[in-house]
């Protein structure tokens, strides 16, 4: 234990903090680094504020047993949370996605994410006062599932960057059309509330748990509806993603680099505390999103020969 807090829990309180910091100093050097540091600082009211309305609910409870909570959640899940959709964000602008496609994208990248995520971090259990407790836990449980985890689980990720996401798009182009400065910076802390209205509506209960949406928690529902909210993301990837972005690998590195980090905590974890529940997902996931990641990276690099090129052409008169 470290300072009352098992050691792995402690680590990854450690790591949410370091890549949110280092997701800050990334933001802070792109044209309207106010308002992306604001999409996290947001974000993390945000998710805080729904995260706590959940364990309210007693859909799931987290131990107290941390160093960093907002309410009855842990700060690190909420830091996790935020960097995911800012990372996310930029792999949409870098593919020049509209900005309404690029909120679906985001919320696909984030489950993508929780899907090493938690069924490494759910069973990394430890006894505390005789309790034992994973760093989440799930209140509600049916047979199957998501290598243990709810299905909903992952849609719930998906439409609560979607939302957000969706309103900051739509605020910035608002704040373009009528040239007010003010709103385009203050986009993201105005999207906090709408977005949360969103995730109490009828439409989120479907998107979540499909036709049992007013009948409780179903498994088959649940999945069918992910793989209907994955496969609107991934269609609208496949339309309007352009790969043609030159890439400043130098400059961007780190936001490459945080995904991967963060898969790599989920991987290191399963292997070394020997959650099995966790192999396969770390493992095939992580996989699917670092190959999205290099090719992001192998476009924008050609991207920038290609572009060298026509600077070295000669001109015509």
């Amino acid at each position: 234990m470290i300072f009352g807090t098992p050691v792995s829990w402690f680590l990854f309180e450690v790591l949410s903090v370091a890549v949110f910091i280092a997701a800050v100093i990334h933001a802070a050097g792109r044209t309207k680094a106010k308002q992306h540091i604001l999409v996290m600082v947001a974000f993390v009211i945000y998710a805080g504020a729904f995260e706590n309305i959940g364990v309210w609910q007693n859909i799931y409870d987290y131990s107290t047993d941390r160093i960093m909570m907002i309410g009855k959640v842990p700060l690190s899940i909420l830091l996790v949370e935020a960097v995911t959709l800012y990372c996310a964000l930029w792999l949409a602008e870098q593919l020049r996605l509209p900005w309404w496609a690029g909120a679906f994208v985001a919320g696909a990248i984030g489950a993508l994410q929780d899907m090493t995520i938690d069924p490494s971090n759910v069973f990394d259990i430890h006894v505390i006062d005789g309790v034992a407790s994973g760093q989440w836990n799930w209140t509600m449980h049916y047979e199957g599932g998501f290598f243990g985890i709810p299905v909903f689980n992952f849609s719930g990720w998906f439409t609560m960057m979607l939302y957000f996401a969706l309103f900051v798009g739509l605020l910035d182009k608002l704040a373009d059309r009528k040239g007010k400065a003010w709103l385009t910076t203050g986009a993201p802390l105005l999207a906090i509330i709408p977005s949360l209205i969103m995730l109490v509506t009828p439409v989120n209960l479907v998107l979540l748990f499909g036709w049992d949406a007013l009948q409780g928690y179903g498994l088959v529902a649940e999945s069918v509806m992910l793989a209907v909210n994955m496969g609107v993301a991934i269609l609208l990837l496949f339309r309007y993603a352009k790969w043609d972005q030159p890439l400043d690998l130098k400059r961007d590195a780190a936001v490459l680099a945080i995904p991967i980090v963060l898969h790599l905590w989920d991987i290191g974890l399963a292997f070394v505390a020997g959650i099995e529940q966790g192999y396969v997902p770390s493992l095939l996931f992580t996989a699917i999103h670092v190959a999205l990641l290099a090719a992001v990276v192998r476009t924008g690099l050609r991207a920038n020969k290609d572009q060298r090129a026509l600077e070295l052409e000669p001109q015509s008169v």
